[in-house]
């Protein structure tokens, strides 16, 4: 580890109610994440997200493909740098995210960001876990409806027991199947791409009929498409420090160059694969109806082998992107609840579970509205986000006890383990990014909680990071100003 940041050994054993090893620095060597190893994961994410980015975009066929590419790239920048501020701790001391939020919001109120998370990542967990099936269904038989099977169908069990079999092998087996998984997909894009480029009908990019332009039509319009965009990199934001935590002893000596590029990879990959996912579907002809695995099979339409190669594509980036997204940073959550109980293997497979489970209940009782509440719950990761933010680089100045993260009675123990001030700047953050969502007012409502917070819910996230650190930093900066030296 870094000068400055001492094992927390250094100063006596920590509780054993707040640790285990799986949540300690990782400074002994176990970890070796480098560069190409965050690559292989940045391309199995971005290809899993880009296409639901693109589908998902309200008046997608209006913009032309530049205006795409800004509005994702705004998105990106929105949710991306404020998650790289907080990525800082995780490198350069060495824990995870659940850990570092102890800072804030005290060692047992950090159990608040954790379950939300938790929450999210669990229900995302089974829903994408579908799209692995369907690649299985490829495999074997004819994609059909991916409603056919159902969830506990043999398909599903394969993929589910694909990705146990991955992540009990703890980060480093993720780290393994993805320097694997990213050529294979790389291969696999290529080789959609020209057969696209040979046999499709269409332009290289898509050229909308009724181009919107840039004037102030554009503006308006790209305000619900944006929002649209940051919802979907909410959950990514929040993972990322928990990912390159993992690289922090592989690259101690290699200083905040490679900690830079490192972050800059996820946003240039996702840029590169988003141009590369309008070039395909313009090419094919390809609407924007489906999913990612059903474009490449179309765009390889006729193609010998075609089907075998798409249901590749789809199963290793969905094995890749889905573990990476969801799997590891729930299994440090959960386990960063209950460190005595649970390691970081037990908790992700427990996630796992809970993840198959929820999406099961959701598909047989049709109640689709728990997706709602998950993009509730992401609704609050912008206030997240902007608590840490402030307690680390302006309160703490980026010092860190590390020590104290896993003991009761130190600075960030506060009173009973919680920090009142991190709670109401959540509380307060969260009412007004979400508030004037139709998902605040609960599922199946008509019309949002407090409809007078409707302007805001395009920016929701944006105002969750701002009002919540701004408030944050007022509690914290006049009641307690002795701390910015801890």
């Amino acid at each position: 580890m870094v000068s400055g940041a001492p094992h927390p050994y250094a100063e006596g054993a920590p509780d054993r109610r707040y640790a285990n090893p799986d949540l300690l620095p990782t400074d002994t060597g176990e970890f070796r994440w480098r560069w190409w190893d965050f690559a292989a994961i940045w391309v199995c994410v971005s290809w899993s997200l880009a296409y639901l980015m693109l589908s998902g975009m309200p008046g997608q066929d209006r913009f032309t493909w530049p205006q795409t590419l800004l509005i994702c790239g705004i998105a990106q920048v929105v949710v991306l740098l404020p998650s790289f501020l907080v990525e800082h701790a995780g490198d350069r001391y060495g824990v995870p995210f659940a850990v570092f939020a102890r800072s804030a919001f005290g060692v047992r109120g950090a159990a608040l960001p954790a379950l939300l998370r938790f929450v999210s990542a669990c229900v995302f967990f089974g829903f994408q876990a579908d799209l692995g099936v369907q690649g299985i269904q490829l495999l074997t038989g004819g994609l059909g409806d991916s409603d056919s099977g159902g969830f506990f169908s043999p398909a599903y069990l394969v993929f589910l027991a694909l990705q146990l079999w991955i992540i009990t092998k703890g980060p480093n087996g993720l780290r393994r199947f993805a320097d694997l998984a990213a050529p294979v997909l790389i291969v696999g894009l290529i080789v959609a791409l020209l057969w696209a480029s040979a046999h499709g009908e269409g332009p290289v990019l898509p050229e909308p009929a009724r181009p919107i332009g840039w004037g102030a039509d554009f503006w308006l319009a790209a305000a619900p498409a944006l929002a649209s965009a940051t919802a979907l990199f909410a959950a990514v934001g929040l993972t990322v420090p928990d990912l390159v935590h993992l690289g922090s002893s592989g690259r101690r000596a290699e200083g905040s160059g490679s900690r830079l590029g490192v972050g800059l990879l996820l946003p240039v990959l996702m840029t590169g694969i988003l141009l590369y996912t309008m070039a395909l579907m313009s090419m094919s002809g390809y609407g924007r109806d489906g999913y990612s695995g059903s474009l490449t099979l179309h765009a390889l339409s006729g193609m010998p082998g075609g089907s075998l190669v798409a249901a590749t594509m789809l199963i290793v980036a969905t094995l890749c992107g889905n573990l990476g997204l969801n799997l590891v940073s729930a299994g440090y959550d959960l386990s960063s609840t209950a460190p005595s109980v649970l390691g970081f293997r037990g908790a992700a497979v427990l996630a796992a579970l809970a993840g198959t489970a929820v999406a099961w209940w959701a598909r047989s009782s049709s109640a689709y509205e728990v997706l709602s509440w998950a993009s509730l719950a992401e609704g609050f990761f912008g206030t997240v986000s902007g608590i840490l933010v402030v307690e680390y680089w302006i309160v703490r100045r980026t010092r860190l006890r590390p020590a104290d993260l896993y003991r009761a009675g130190g600075p960030y123990w506060y009173t009973g383990g919680w920090n009142w001030r991190a709670v109401v700047a959540f509380l307060a953050g969260g009412v007004l990014a979400v508030g004037g969502s139709s998902e605040g007012a609960g599922a199946g409502a008509d019309g949002p909680l407090l409809p007078f917070l409707s302007p805001l819910d395009d920016f929701g996230w944006l105002v969750g990071l701002v009002v919540a650190g701004g408030l944050y930093a007022l509690l914290t900066l006049r009641g307690r100003p002795a701390r910015a030296g801890d």
